[in-house]
Order: C-alpha cells, then sequence, then structure tokens
C-alpha cells in the first residue's frame, strides 16, 4: 500500500498483488495442501501474464526448489503445472485471437523499442538501496546458524525480482515495485527469524530501519502527480466530458495523466508515440540504404496511423513537443510539425489551429469550437 503509492495500480503493482500469495505459500514450512496451490498458482499466472518479464520470479523460486531438492520433481508440482498450461493457453489464444500483435507489434517492438533503454549502470543505480537492503538481509542470513532454507529463498527472490527491474533496462520508478515488495519480505524474514533463533532484539531493529530506508522516499514523494497537467488544463475551453485534444510526444507520463485530470477524450492510441524515437535514432546511425528504407517506412507507417485518428477524432486541442532534444530520440532531430505537414491533408486542416501558449518545451495549439468541423 505504501511503497507502491506513487505508482499505484501500474501492471507491476497489481503483478506484487497477485504473486504475493505464491510466494508466502512457499515460505510455509507445511506444504499447502493440492487444490490450495493450485488456486494460489492460478491467481499468480493472471499476474505474471501482464510482463514476460515477470516470469523470472517464478522460474527463480522453482530453480533453488530443484536445487535444494536435487531433484527435477519440483517442476511437476501442481503448481506449476497449473502456471506453465495457463501462460501455453494464453499464447496460443493471443495468436488465434490477436494475430496482428505478433505479426505487426512485435516485429516494431524489436526494430525500435530499444530506444527507451537507459544504459545498465543508471538502472543500477536506480536499485542501489533496493540492493542495500538486500546485502542487509544476506548479513542476517550469514548470522544465522540455523540458516533455514525460507531465509536463503526469499534473499533469492528479492534478488530475482531486483534482477526484473534491470533486465526491464528503463530505470522508471514503477518497474521497482515487485523488488520493493521481495526485498521487503527477505530483510523482515531474515530479521525476524534471526531474532527468534538468538532471542535478541537487535535483528528486527535492523529489519525495521531498512524498511524504513525504502519507505522515506516514496512517503516522501507522496501520491502520483501531474504538474504537467495542472499546467495545460487551464487551456481546455470546452466543457468536460467534450473535450478531446492529441499529443504528439514520446514521454509517456504526459497525455493519458491529462485525459484523466482534465475530463478529456485523448485521441492517441497509445500512451506515447512510441514508434517515432527509435526509428529517427536507428536511421541517423546507419548508412546501409536496405536499413534506412526500413526505418523510413516504420516513420511513414506511424506517421499515417497518428493522422488518421487526428482526421477522425479532429482534436481541440493539439499539444506538441516542441524540444529540440526529445527524451529517447537519443539527439536524434525530429520536428513533429514538420513531418505530418509533408501529408497535404493535414496541412490545409492544420490552418484550423492557433498557438495558445507554452508548457515548458510542450506547445499548445486549439481550434475553434467544441463540435466537429467539416475539413
Amino acid at each position: 500500500m505504501l511503497l507502491p503509492i506513487g505508482d499505484f495500480g501500474q501492471r507491476d503493482h497489481l503483478f506484487t498483488i497477485l504473486f504475493l500469495p505464491f510466494l508466502v505459500m512457499n515460505l510455509l514450512s507445511k506444504p499447502a495442501p493440492g487444490p490450495v496451490r493450485a488456486g494460489v498458482a492460478v491467481w499468480a499466472t493472471f499476474g505474471i501474464a501482464l510482463k514476460h518479464y515477470f516470469l523470472l520470479l517464478p522460474l527463480a523460486i522453482l530453480l533453488y526448489q530443484m536445487v535444494t531438492a536435487r531433484s527435477l520433481r519440483p517442476a511437476f508440482k501442481v503448481e506449476y503445472l497449473v502456471m506453465a498450461a495457463m501462460l501455453a493457453l494464453y499464447v496460443a489464444a493471443s495468436v488465434i485471437l490477436h494475430p496482428a500483435y505478433f505479426d505487426s507489434v512485435v516485429p516494431l517492438t524489436m526494430q525500435v523499442y530499444g530506444a527507451f533503454d537507459a544504459p545498465f549502470f543508471f538502472t543500477l543505480s536506480r536499485a542501489r538501496l533496493l540492493v542495500l537492503v538486500l546485502l542487509v538481509a544476506l548479513a542476517l542470513l550469514f548470522l544465522n546458524k540455523t540458516r533455514s532454507q525460507s531465509n536463503a529463498f526469499v534473499v533469492l527472490t528479492g534478488a530475482a525480482a531486483i534482477g526484473i527491474f534491470l533486465i526491464q533496462s528503463k530505470g522508471w520508478n514503477y518497474h521497482r515495485i515487485p523488488a520493493n515488495l521481495c526485498v521487503v519480505m527477505a530483510v523482515t524474514w531474515t530479521g525476524i527469524t534471526l531474532s527468534q533463533t538468538r532471542a535478541k532484539w537487535w535483528p528486527t531493529v535492523i529489519a525495521a530501519i531498512s524498511v524504513i530506508l525504502l519507505l522515506v522516499p516514496a512517503l516522501r514523494h507522496g501520491p502520483y502527480q501531474s504538474p504537467f497537467a495542472e499546467a495545460v488544463k487551464p487551456y481546455f475551453t470546452c466543457a468536460p466530458g467534450e473535450r478531446s485534444f492529441q499529443i504528439f510526444s514520446s514521454t509517456v507520463s504526459t497525455g493519458f495523466p491529462l485525459a484523466n485530470e482534465a475530463k478529456a477524450t485523448p485521441a492517441n492510441r497509445a500512451p506515447t508515440l512510441w514508434l517515432f524515437p527509435g526509428a529517427s535514432y536507428r536511421l541517423r546511425l546507419t548508412q546501409d540504404p536496405a536499413k534506412q528504407a526500413i526505418y523510413r517506412a516504420i516513420l511513414t507507417d506511424a506517421r499515417a496511423r497518428v493522422l488518421k485518428v487526428f482526421f477522425r477524432t479532429a482534436p481541440q486541442l493539439v499539444i506538441v513537443d516542441e524540444s529540440p532534444q526529445k527524451q529517447y530520440f537519443r539527439g536524434a532531430p525530429f520536428d513533429y510539425l514538420a513531418y505530418f505537414s509533408e501529408n497535404e491533408e493535414f496541412a490545409r486542416a492544420w490552418r484550423s489551429y492557433t498557438l495558445k501558449g507554452h508548457v515548458g518545451s510542450f506547445a499548445i495549439y486549439a481550434r475553434e469550437g467544441c463540435d466537429l468541423p467539416e475539413w
């Protein structure tokens, strides 16, 4: 409830909630009955299916169980069979029901999504407090002479959850949510078990201080706020429920917070125009004519998608990122309006919009009226 307070409801938060019973079940000294394990596995799989990265956590747990048992038998436990069956069914259903995801989205992602990746050491620096607290848990584990399997288990899950954060390669706050939970579980569990073993209070105090170290930054920042949305709201002149806008930006944090705060309908089909940064950056890097043609085709297709929505919705406000160094473009120059205006139909329609002001590097354009225009 408190650690994800600034990123409440993200997929990573939902995964953490859904996976928590599975994590606790594996900490029990006495195995739960088969039907309970199957039910918990169903619950956990709904969380794992939200992002393929999340699969690393149950795989790490399974690997640990196979190593400690020196057998492959754990792989045939009911919870893992249920999980494997559900995920296989999920992928098969996706292929049948949504083939465009595999035919279009996945190939495009493989070609251009890397532009959103941050350098490894930057991402690692964003996890430094988590690593520190996990090292505290590891020290408490080694101080416990009994070294129970549950202690090693929670430390391993903490390390695997940090691994999930690192391999996503973004360094975004909400990607840390699963690691926050698992690391808190690790330091709390190892601290309390050491206190019980030695009949001392100080391991629990160390664990509590470690948890507070993680809580302080979250509580200091508090619930999510969008200063950008607050600054743009006054530019809407239509009544709530009749407002619409489109945003030309590669940043995730601009479009949909504004939609909620301003009670406006977003024309964007995705939280960000994510195809433009990667294609522009890779086009700038390569001298190969064949690859250049591929990236130009991606840009052309991306423009067609954006303009199709633009003409269908005729947004009252259009918000344009005019920064010369746009985020995720990695220095590649790109001008949304110039590129979109190469389309003659858009260039004609754009004459209906006038510049109303700026919020940071974003220009706010608006057209007259609240009804759909006749272009």
